[in-house]
């Protein structure tokens, strides 16, 4: 029963987030908001949300504050990983697609596999060659559609999708000490708060100019309750009944929920080549899952 409940709840938070990247898409097609309105009002209520949760839950929410490294490292994770990653992700909805934007970000075990393989100096397994190939030649397809004279996807779309794998990266990494000290909700509270302060610093969201209806405004929700808080807390839920290995595999059903609603409720189209780089990258991350069992 534990690991049903496991299996669900990582089901769940990969839905949700596949279905954050579409209602990013209809947004921006539709309603034309731009990506730093989006994050920064996400981020900034989401963290708002998470935070007072904490504070009813009676956690101490400022610990982190009371040491120097503690701040720096926390300052860094909400403006490199948890804004960087929003953002990026978005900008690479708003210039390709929902499901391309997605499957892009999924690159990120692989390139977290070739920075541990360079930052400790260990030679990559042929596994991890394998992963790369299938990776490289994911990308190829995507970008080309298999045309070798033409790029099929925006130059732009490419970059900030490479660019939300890599924030992604760093979005797992620079918050690991924190996570040893201090309750992951109240780290990912203050990385949402902070990063969109940050954000809304540079791009002042209150001066871009945004038809707000009931359609954004249900769309904002949405993102914040259903696609910020609910696959989050899913996914800590997961953890512990699954492990993180089969949980962030079974959550891997986000890049497949985004393509398939970005097709049939967007009417986005896929060419066959794109599908097949779409299926070699979600290839690696069954790859890396199994080979760190």
């Amino acid at each position: 029963m534990e690991k049903r409940k496991g299996i669900f709840f990582a089901a769940i938070a990969g839905i949700s987030w596949g279905i954050t990247g579409v209602v990013g898409q209809f947004l921006f097609g539709e309603k034309g908001v731009s990506p730093e309105w989006l994050v920064s009002y996400r981020l900034l209520i989401s963290g708002v949300i998470m935070l007072a949760y904490q504070l009813i839950k009676r956690k101490d929410i400022f610990e982190v504050w009371k040491n120097t490294q503690n701040r720096e490292r926390l300052l860094i994770y909400s403006v490199f990983g948890m804004m960087a990653v929003q953002l990026s992700f978005f900008v690479a909805v708003r210039y390709s697609n929902a499901g391309t934007a997605t499957v892009l970000q999924y690159l990120n075990p692989m390139m977290m596999m070739l920075f541990f393989a360079v930052s400790r100096r260990i030679m990559p397994r042929k596994n991890e060659f394998l992963m790369v190939g299938l990776a490289i030649a994911g990308i190829f397809l995507i970008a080309t559609k298999g045309n070798l004279h033409e790029l099929a996807l925006s130059p732009l779309g490419l970059v900030w999708g490479l660019g939300c794998a890599v924030s992604t990266c760093l979005y797992s990494i620079l918050p690991i000490k924190l996570l040893k000290q201090f309750d992951v909700l109240t780290i990912c509270g203050w990385g949402m708060l902070l990063g969109g302060i940050a954000l809304s610093i540079c791009v002042r969201p209150w001066t871009i100019h945004v038809a707000v209806d009931g359609q954004v405004i249900g769309c904002m929700v949405f993102l914040i309750l259903f696609g910020t808080i609910l696959p989050f807390c899913c996914s800590l839920r997961a953890m512990p009944m699954i492990g993180p290995v089969y949980a962030n595999l079974i959550s891997s059903v986000e890049p497949i929920v985004a393509a398939v609603l970005a097709f049939v409720v967007l009417g986005t189209k896929f060419a066959i080549p794109e599908l097949i780089g779409f299926g070699l990258i979600i290839s690696t991350i069954f790859l890396f899952a199994f080979d760190n069992q």
